[in-house]
């Protein structure tokens, strides 16, 4: 019978010490910067044992419930995880300390655009003023000559002849009837009107006298010498029509009208 009480007494030494091993603990700790030393805020710490979280104050300082062999887990954004499974030590000292290791980010490349955002660019684009021809443009040449106006027709035969096409008998008549002929020839001899009217204005007797210092018949005569058609002065810009004029003063002065001078 003594034996027995001693071993019943064993048995319930033993079972009082193991529940006394797993009733959890409040765990508390401090984590710091492992080069600073300073307090690590706002760490998540996790206990995968038992689910259970909390997260680091502006010190560093966290408290959270554990047992002996749980699975503490110290996440932070910029340090590298930490991990600890909970000794005997860690429950019987007063605090642990838990060094964290800052994590080094590879960045890939970074383009800067210099039109900034999309919204950016967007305000920067409305905000600028139109171009009214004052403003100059690095890169842009302007125009040497005014824009062509396209006058807009209010010919009745002409918004009649537009009518045709929605019949195809119309369409033929209005195309091909000798009215038709009549109106097409109007317009191919206005459209040679205005372009003989363009060409007089870029090869005349006062632009042929300011670039030969010519006057007179020696003037007239240069310039039915010069023989441009009517295609090739279309085609020249002014400066072009400049050098071409020069041209042909140097080999009008060195030929016929030079030696039937002498």
């Amino acid at each position: 019978m003594p034996l027995m009480k001693s071993l019943l007494l064993a048995a319930l030494i033993l079972s009082a010490t193991a529940t006394c091993a797993q009733e959890r603990v409040l765990l508390g700790g401090v984590l710091k910067n492992a080069v600073t030393q300073k307090g690590v805020e706002s760490v998540h710490v996790l206990n995968l044992t038992d689910s259970l979280a909390t997260i680091s104050s502006s010190e560093g300082a966290f408290k959270i419930p554990a047992h002996l062999g749980d699975s503490i887990i110290f996440t932070c954004i910029g340090y590298q995880t930490k991990a600890l499974i909970v000794s005997t030590e860690n429950l019987a000292a007063k605090f642990v300390e838990i060094k964290m290791v800052q994590r080094e980010y590879q960045l890939s490349e970074v383009e800067v655009n210099p039109f900034g955002s999309k919204e950016q660019f967007r305000e920067r684009f409305l905000a600028l003023e139109v171009d009214d021809g004052s403003i100059d443009i690095v890169g842009i040449k302007k125009p040497s000559k005014d824009p062509r106006t396209i006058p807009i027709t209010e010919d009745k035969n002409e918004i009649k002849k537009a009518k045709y096409i929605l019949n195809p008998a119309s369409f033929l008549y209005g195309n091909f009837s000798r009215d038709a002929k009549a109106r097409q020839e109007l317009h191919r001899l206005e459209k040679e009107k205005e372009k003989n009217r363009y060409n007089y204005q870029k090869f005349n007797e006062e632009v042929v006298g300011r670039i030969t210092k010519y006057e007179g018949e020696l003037l007239y005569e240069f310039m039915e010498y010069c023989n441009f058609s009517e295609e090739q002065i279309r085609r020249y810009t002014e400066y072009e029509i400049t050098l071409a004029i020069l041209h042909k003063q140097r080999t009008f002065e060195k030929g016929s009208h030079k030696s039937s001078s002498n």
